[in-house]
């Protein structure tokens, strides 16, 4: 468990007071009125909240399900959650100080980088209502950074703003990195001024990218609306030879086995967030589903005493997928194919055939250089997944995928076969 268990028990305590929704999760789940754990051990005392728990109460009380807990006037920002779950979009408040803490928690990652005050900041990722182009913005603000927010401007003019305003900081999804990456390859383009490129998501692809075209090591970064805040962030090394750091400044953070739900300090286990700063919309034990491969603390040659987890080994709890008899992990899928040096993006669907048969159908689009070999490409990626995974896919070429450049969280995999 990381954190500061004082604060924490403290906006526990807060909670009881302000919180409807807080209250009657607890209450109706047995737990004594104004009870408040005295130690971490006691914390499973309390049950986890999950995405479905909000989702239903801001449904009965709207917007925010009685989890407003400041005056309606201190109210500074509101966010939504990326709705690539399937099932909905929180919304959550913000007041001016947790905008602050948003942005400021980017420090740790913009020092790690060796960003400066003056630096100019690329950030594609567009600011909307979803916190993850709005924090990065409000981060680079405190620290003195120079934004160039692209959005879902066109890549030739992101080109353009990368040779010209000579950026030492480029941040978007992975999927558009690599494109742009591409892009400037077959223009004969390569950048040196870049101290760090950050991505949501970093394969060996990227890796490949970003020392050929960007010539700069790659960050990842972690978090969450619920959050509003930093989880984790790389460390100077980064994601190639370092480790995703946890931030417990505001946050405190369980690790739990998946399996058992005991605490572990290493090997795989599942995060329960709490926000021990949030004034507007705070989260006690928020069950994220995501699963992550622990490093202990003072374990990274970084030297950081922080302990935090192995950069791409973030996969959902509630994610397997079972396709003719055989567990998947879209996880093991996804490695595979933004590893292929060909591909640049790709969809999949599970699908029931006519015959009653599972499918696995995967859309993949390809760099310009490699369009005129598709067929052996979707032969070798078919190979590929069916050795790894014991499922023998579909594959097909399909270079007209929607374009992902202005999205956050791409959602890549569909399950027809719960809708049919």
């Amino acid at each position: 468990m990381i954190g500061d268990f004082q604060a924490l028990a403290q906006a526990i305590g807060r909670m009881w007071r302000l919180s409807d929704f807080h209250r009657a999760h607890w209450l109706a789940r047995g737990v004594k009125e104004n009870w408040v754990p005295g130690e971490p051990a006691e914390l499973e005392g309390l049950p986890v909240i999950t995405k479905e728990d909000l989702l239903a109460a801001q449904k009965r009380q709207p917007p925010y399900g009685g989890n407003l807990c400041v005056d309606p006037r201190e109210i500074a920002q509101v966010h939504l959650t990326t709705g690539t779950s399937g099932i909905g979009q929180e919304r959550y408040a913000l007041t001016a100080a947790d905008v602050h803490v948003m942005g400021a928690s980017w420090a740790r990652q913009y020092q790690a980088i060796g960003l400066t005050p003056g630096d100019v900041a690329v950030l594609t990722i567009p600011v909307s209502f979803f916190c993850a182009g709005l924090s990065a913005l409000e981060g680079a603000r405190l620290h003195g950074l120079v934004p160039v927010l692209t959005g879902v401007a066109s890549k030739d003019l992101m080109l353009e703003l990368l040779v010209e305003q000579r950026p030492a900081y480029l941040y978007g999804v992975e999927s558009l990195l690599l494109q742009l990456a591409n892009l400037a390859r077959e223009r004969g383009l390569r950048f040196t001024g870049l101290k760090g490129v950050q991505a949501v998501g970093a394969s060996p692809q990227l890796l490949a990218a970003a020392s050929e075209v960007y010539q700069a090591r790659v960050f990842d970064v972690y978090g969450c609306t619920q959050a509003a805040a930093k989880i984790a962030t790389t460390c100077r090394l980064g994601v190639a030879a370092g480790t995703n750091h946890f931030h417990p400044e505001h946050l405190f953070i369980e690790t739990r086995d998946p399996a058992s739900g005991a605490p572990v300090d290493e090997g795989e286990a599942e995060i329960i967030l709490s926000t021990t700063y949030r004034a507007a919309s705070p989260v006690i034990r928020f069950a994220m589903r995501d699963r992550v491969t622990l490093v202990p603390g003072g374990a990274c040659a970084c030297g950081d005493p922080l302990p935090g987890f192995v950069p791409g080994s973030v996969g959902r709890i509630d994610s397997m997928l079972k396709i003719r008899g055989v567990n998947l992990w879209p996880q093991q899928v996804e490695q595979i194919l933004l590893g292929y040096p060909a591909v640049e993006d790709f969809r999949a669907q599970v699908q029931r055939r006519a015959d009653g048969a599972d499918e696995l159908l995967l859309r993949v689009r390809v760099q310009a250089s490699a369009r005129a070999e598709a067929a052996g490409v979707a032969a070798a990626l078919e190979s590929l997944v069916r050795e790894n995974t014991m499922v023998r896919p579909r594959v097909v070429v399909d270079n007209a995928l929607d374009d992902t450049a202005g999205a956050y969280k791409v959602k890549r995999w569909t399950d027809l076969r719960r809708k049919a």
